[in-house]
């Protein structure tokens, strides 16, 4: 009888985790061809940001089963400033993004996106507890074209001057 009672307990654990498995496939990945060509490691021309001359350097790749666009980015100033940032993006088969970006001012920075992407073109929204921004990324010629403008506030809470730049970028 215990031998019965083992071989069904057995049966039984091995029956329901081959259906919770079957269950849990991950779903195909997303297939998007603006950002599998905005895979890379991408290098800006210098740019004007906030009174100093500005270069980044972002790493872009589809990770975790192609669900998610990953972003690590590092700029330099002339000023000597390091900025770096994490960005995931969660782009969707219907056209549409979400993400968030994490970076070196910690947690009251942490940046929320929505937006869509279509053809060669990705256009973002985004807030954080200090202002907004708006992102309109395009691929053209094996090159990334970035246009942002941020609208921010000061440590009162006033408004900071809009800055605005175009920020073009090629493949390292």
């Amino acid at each position: 009888m215990k031998k019965l009672k083992l071989l069904l307990i057995v049966f039984t654990v091995f029956f329901s985790a081959n259906l919770f498995a079957q269950d849990m496939m991950p779903p195909k990945p997303i297939s998007s061809p603006v950002l599998e060509s905005m895979a890379g490691t991408w290098v800006s021309n210098p740019y004007e940001m906030m009174g100093s001359t500005m270069t980044d350097e972002c790493t872009q790749s589809m990770v975790l089963n192609g669900q998610f666009l990953k972003i690590d980015v590092k700029a330099k100033s002339s000023a000597g400033f390091v900025y770096e940032a994490i960005i995931m993006m969660a782009p969707s088969a219907d056209g549409t993004i979400t993400g968030w970006s994490y970076d070196i001012f910690g947690k009251n920075a942490i940046t929320t996106y929505t937006g869509t992407w279509a053809d060669n073109a990705v256009y973002l929204a985004g807030t954080s507890s200090w202002g907004s921004e708006i992102r309109n990324i395009k691929m053209q010629d094996g090159v990334m074209i970035q246009n942002v403008s941020f609208k921010m506030k000061d440590a009162n809470g006033k408004e900071m001057p809009e800055q605005v730049a175009s920020i073009i970028y090629n493949k390292k």
